[in-house]
């Protein structure tokens, strides 16, 4: 829970001339950034990457962070524009090892939960299953399930009805040596087969107290719920189980660079993650954004006219394990300097802006679309007008993705901070309304190699970055110059249905794949699909809102202090 301790008021300042150029129908100010500008960058952040492809790519503590770390800090450094400095914090992960059940001679093997114990050696035991629900279905969701389950015994559990956390809980408080959760049959769309895994998903806070716990496939977990339903009540089947797993804490950083001109009292901060994950080079996810970020920088220093707000440039470290850089950083201004996180008026997003089969994703902070899972900070909206207007002003398609504050920006926005971005698609399955707005290919995912070895740069799509890369210089120019007073805060208004023309077709066209993996090494937070933070691109066409005035609006931003901030992912059912 946040203390709150004061409202302090603030100003969320949009540029009267960016704004004119909208409302006229001329070509709004983008800084001159473009996706040729991004793509520089991205080759070399592509490029440093595999180059450390057996040794973790870009992972949050691999040698291919730090390599791609100093490259961003050089080129942060070389524009003379911007005092940059390394922000480290300290980061909880596990040291992933074993996990399987063996029974009647043969190995079935299963993977992690993020935060469940780990057995120290094996154990071996006497298999049970909870008592079947009215469905007919063992998905342990009452206390009652475990009514015949004896003590000590390893326990299998459908995966179904309620989360994973609840069913670890139940099985402990029964007494369980070990629980193994299987996976149900999955929906066609998912791409998944009964041999899948789920892969280090979330269950829920640490608990020493929990019975260690696993996962296995649909078809392991069915196969060996069949042999123990088949044997005699005297002869229960009996099963090894493993769960290498060791708590770990070590340290990694964010790069932060704060432009020399323009007012600290207004800061614009603008962010994206440098890591990646260890299965792949991460290029769109998100060495896309990060090298948006580069460019923009370049950019902001290149201008005649200095910006009138600070500009507070953030690649941030750990992400993919659980938004660690960016959750740690505002949680130290939080604790240590409230008074420097009420200059943060607005804080810009950018993860993944090049996906093979893209859409161009605005954050639905007005939830015209979806209504959100958090609390969206006063601001916010005013930060949706920014992308839609410019989008509608050169007849660029866009469409509503959730406000779900799964990525870096949740930090931000639980401690009241305007908050935006944009974003190209994951793992969300694209509709063939979106086709008829961006191209590509309906029935799949909007990037078929999301945490996959295939996530390189000739996998992204130019077309996308091309796209995207002068949204985010328009909005950087919006927010961050010919700063006005701000104006009273008007109620939302209903909004029109967005331009259809289709854009052109992504670039390259990937192979598609069984579906996204997750870290190796993972802690609550990370976003992907199965339980992990999946941004969701609506699947409805978006609602651009009517062109905004001159001076964005006054909003108060909410300052919290003294506690830390638990974050936990949504629990997976």
């Amino acid at each position: 829970m946040i203390a709150t301790t004061a409202l302090v008021g603030g100003s969320l300042l949009l540029a009267p001339a960016a704004n004119a150029a909208v409302a006229s129908g001329e070509t709004p100010n983008d800084l001159g950034l473009t996706g040729a500008d991004v793509m520089t960058h991205l080759a070399e952040l592509s490029e440093i990457t595999e180059s450390f492809a057996a040794e973790g790519f870009r992972a949050w503590d691999s040698p291919g962070y730090e390599a791609a770390a100093e490259y961003a800090e050089d080129v942060l450094e070389t524009t003379g524009a911007f005092t940059v400095t390394r922000d480290e914090f300290e980061v909880p992960y596990t040291d992933l090892g074993e996990a399987s059940l063996t029974v009647d001679g043969k190995t079935y093997e299963g993977s992690h939960f993020d935060l469940s114990e780990g057995i120290d050696g094996d154990l071996t035991a006497d298999l049970a299953l909870p008592s079947p629900n009215a469905a007919g279905l063992r998905e342990g969701c009452a206390s009652t399930d475990y009514a015949t389950v004896p003590a000590g015994a390893i326990v299998l559990v459908q995966r179904g009805t309620c989360t994973f956390e609840e069913k670890i809980d139940l099985a402990t408080a029964a007494g369980a040596g070990a629980v193994f959760v299987y996976n149900n049959a999955r929906p066609e769309a998912e791409g998944t087969t009964p041999q899948d895994q789920l892969t280090n998903v979330a269950s829920g806070p640490r608990n020493t107290d929990d019975s260690p716990a696993a996962t296995l496939p649909q078809a392991s977990g069915e196969a060996i719920a069949a042999l123990i339903s088949a044997a005699p009540a005297d002869e229960p089947v009996e099963g090894t189980a493993v769960i290498e797993k060791e708590f770990l804490v070590g340290t990694s950083f964010n790069i932060i660079a704060d432009s020399i001109a323009g007012d600290p009292d207004g800061t614009i901060a603008i962010g994206a993650h440098l890591d990646g994950v260890a299965e792949g080079p991460g290029v769109n996810d998100n060495g896309s954004g990060s090298a948006a970020i580069l460019a923009l920088a370049e950019k902001i220093a290149a201008s005649e006219v200095p910006n009138d707000k600070r500009i507070r440039l953030a690649l941030w470290g750990a992400e993919e394990i659980g938004l660690l850089g960016s959750t740690a950083y505002v949680d130290q201004l939080v604790a240590e300097d409230p008074a420097e996180l009420a200059r943060i008026s607005a804080y810009l997003n950018y993860d993944m802006i090049g996906s093979e089969n893209f859409t161009v994703g605005v954050y639905d902070a007005d939830q015209s679309s979806s209504e959100a899972p958090v609390d969206i900070p006063d601001g916010s909206a005013e930060i949706e007008d920014v992308y839609t207007d410019y989008f509608d002003a050169i007849d660029q398609p866009w469409i509503d993705t959730e406000y779900s504050g799964r990525s870096d920006y949740q930090a931000f926005i639980e401690n009241g901070i305007a908050s935006g971005g944009l974003f190209s698609g994951a793992d969300d399955i694209k509709t063939d309304e979106q086709v008829q707005l961006f191209g590509g290919t309906a029935g799949v995912f909007m990037d078929r190699n999301y945490h996959t070895e295939n996530d390189t740069l000739a996998n992204v799509s130019r077309a996308s970055v091309d796209i995207f890369a002068p949204a985010i210089g328009h909005a950087a120019y919006a927010l961050a110059w010919n700063a006005v007073e701000p104006t009273p805060t008007p109620e939302p208004t209903p909004t029109a249905e967005p331009t259809v023309s289709p854009t052109a077709e992504p670039t390259a066209t990937a192979a598609p794949t069984a579906g996204p993996s997750a870290s190796a090494t993972p802690v609550p937070g990370s976003k992907g699909s199965g339980g992990s933070l999946a941004r969701t691109g609506s699947e409805v066409d978006g609602s651009p809102l009517p062109l905004i005035g001159a001076g964005m609006l006054a909003f108060g931003l909410l300052v919290a202090a003294g506690t830390a901030i638990a974050r936990r992912r949504t629990q997976q059912q």
